[in-house]
């Protein structure tokens, strides 16, 4: 049985004011093309289909074309869980449906795997969705406090016949610090490590597809493995190169990797803000850090005009932050859209945008309705 493991998908993810639903569908459709030429036989999602629990027309738009192409035109089966960013009530709906077309969707805890059957025998699979302490503590055992008990009570009495996989999403650990484990690109599931686990729960498994941590990697054992994300999400990122997993589950797993090309990259550009200027133009995201010793007036608006997907402009040099000008709003004359379109200019050295103007004019009407 040939397995696909993605994870960490955050469809309808957006970088600064850009959507990146373009490089999301560009990177699916690579997925595909390897789908078809690797002859895989069932995928693997580990958590955060979407990037936030409310998701947009577009991202279900996506995904959804993405399922209707691998589950109806491919014929292969999809095993996906929720993440900390999805909304398990809301994935859940059309059940049923799923299940009878090969889309096995686990949005809450199920204890009873999934069993399908290959040239060597059975193939159990066990999916475990994001859950929160306080959820375990209702589903498990009040005295939960810490994720490594949490896992010890969902996987308690598996009995570990025939070949096993576990999908699950969580920050699995070999307990050791791991400081580079998250970046800017991902939300912590709890605060000062406390969601961490320790990753030899999981020994016994033939193959551990993983999600929450957005860096490809394995731990303490190749087979307990973080797919990570399909494209870059944060300039953390820039020099990451991005792929998917292909698991060959024989009487062991064989694993390996395939690079990703991406549409657009993403670039941390750094020195004097008029040298920047006449670097060549690209059109990858950017963040610039200037090294100018004063603020640069306008500055985002300039860099635009020749780097179409500049996303954030910071100083190297902190008291360049001292700025001589101050905001003067007039309070009383102004309207809250007024308002926050001179913050907004302020802030970002350029003009909001009139889509923008439309979404905090539908934000201030349905304030002022409740």
């Amino acid at each position: 049985m040939r397995l696909i493991h993605l994870s960490d998908l955050h469809l309808g993810k957006n970088i600064g004011s850009y959507s990146l639903i373009e490089e999301q569908k560009f990177a699916l459709d690579e997925i595909i093309s390897i789908i078809k030429k690797e002859e895989v036989d069932l995928v693997m999602i580990a958590g955060d289909i979407f990037d936030t629990t409310i998701p947009s027309a577009e991202a279900l738009d996506l995904y959804s074309n993405f399922l209707e192409e691998v589950v109806f035109d491919l014929k292969k089966k999809v095993l996906a869980i929720s993440g900390n960013h999805d909304s398990s009530k809301r994935l859940d709906i059309n059940k049923r449906f799923y299940r009878s077309n090969n889309y096995y969707l686990i949005s809450e805890y199920e204890k009873s795997p999934l069993t399908f059957e290959d040239e060597y025998g059975k193939v159990n699979f066990y999916l475990i969705p994001f859950i929160s302490i306080n959820k375990a503590r209702t589903i498990f055992d009040p005295s939960i406090d810490n994720f490594t008990d949490l896992y010890k009570f969902a996987l308690k009495d598996i009995g570990y016949e025939d070949r096993n996989v576990l999908i699950s999403h969580c920050y699995a650990s070999s307990m050791k610090e791991d400081k580079e484990a998250y970046d800017d690109g991902q939300k912590p599931l709890t605060i000062g490590g406390y969601d961490m686990m320790d990753a030899s729960v999981f020994e016994k498994f033939d193959y551990v597809a993983l999600g929450h941590l957005h860096r490809a990697h394995f731990v303490l054992d190749p087979k307990i493995r973080y797919a990570g994300t399909f494209m870059k999400y944060s300039f953390d990122e820039e020099n990451q190169s991005k792929s998917v997993t292909l698991v060959d589950l024989k009487e062991k797993a064989e694993i390996r990797k395939i690079d990703l090309p991406l549409l657009r990259d993403f670039e941390v550009r750094r020195g004097l803000f008029e040298d920047l200027l006449r670097e060549k133009s690209t059109d990858s995201y950017i963040k610039f850090i200037l090294e100018d010793s004063s603020i640069i007036e306008n500055a985002m608006a300039k860099v635009k005009e020749k780097f179409p997907r500049a996303v954030s402009i910071s100083y190297a040099n902190k008291l360049a932050l001292t700025r001589e000008d101050s905001l003067d709003i007039d309070l009383e004359n102004k309207d809250i859209l007024e308002l926050f379109s001179d913050f907004y200019k302020f802030k970002m050295d350029e003009d909001l945008k009139d889509k923008d103007k439309e979404v905090i004019k539908r934000i201030i009407a349905c304030d002022q309705e409740d």
